[in-house]
């Protein structure tokens, strides 16, 4: 059985947004799922989410998939680069991605700087991986999201006028996420 980890981004708790849909449809389809915690997201430290990710996401195996929002994707993906050493997981989706500096958010500079990426590794050991990007995304602007999708080998989308997958974007649901999270779950 598939089980999904979704994993929140900057200023977000899981109850935002659309990961209660998407847990929701995972469970529906037969899969577990777990909306991951990271602490005090207003000001995140790296070493705290690291240790957020490490306690919630003990279980990572073939049938473990990643779902990421925003700076949750930098985030796991550092979490990845050590946790995957000696295992391989499904698949990963990362919408709204980067690992660069923001310059609609230089306070997270420090954060990202921090997070340390194995791009080998996680293209070795993430066996399907998915890069989801806005046309408009004010936060994370398109090319950064691409550049992420190319460091990991992953299939990139683009989803017009999407924003940045927020809420207030038209997001509490998020139907071409399950579009592509759909056929892994199901996957036996």
């Amino acid at each position: 059985m598939k089980h999904v980890y979704i994993i929140h981004g900057f200023k977000a708790v899981p109850e935002d947004h659309w990961f209660e849909w998407l847990e929701q449809h995972i469970q529906q389809a037969g899969a577990t799922a777990e909306r991951v915690f990271l602490a005090d997201s207003a000001h995140p430290d790296p070493e705290v989410w690291q240790a957020c990710l490490s306690a919630q996401c003990s279980v990572l195996t073939e049938n473990t998939i990643i779902v990421a929002h925003s700076l949750g994707c930098i985030s796991s993906l550092s979490f990845l680069s050590k946790a995957l050493q000696n295992t391989t997981i499904a698949a990963g989706i990362f919408v709204s991605g980067f690992t660069e500096k923001l310059k609609a958010i230089p306070e997270l500079d420090d954060f990202i700087e921090a997070q340390t990426l194995d791009d080998k590794l996680l293209r070795q050991k993430i066996l399907r991986r998915y890069v989801l990007l806005s046309s408009n995304d004010p936060l994370v602007p398109p090319p950064l999201t691409i550049r992420l999708g190319q460091r990991l080998n992953a299939q990139i989308l683009e989803i017009k006028q999407a924003g940045h997958f927020m809420q207030e974007d038209g997001y509490a649901a998020f139907p071409q996420l399950w579009d592509v999270l759909r056929p892994l779950v199901m996957e036996s």
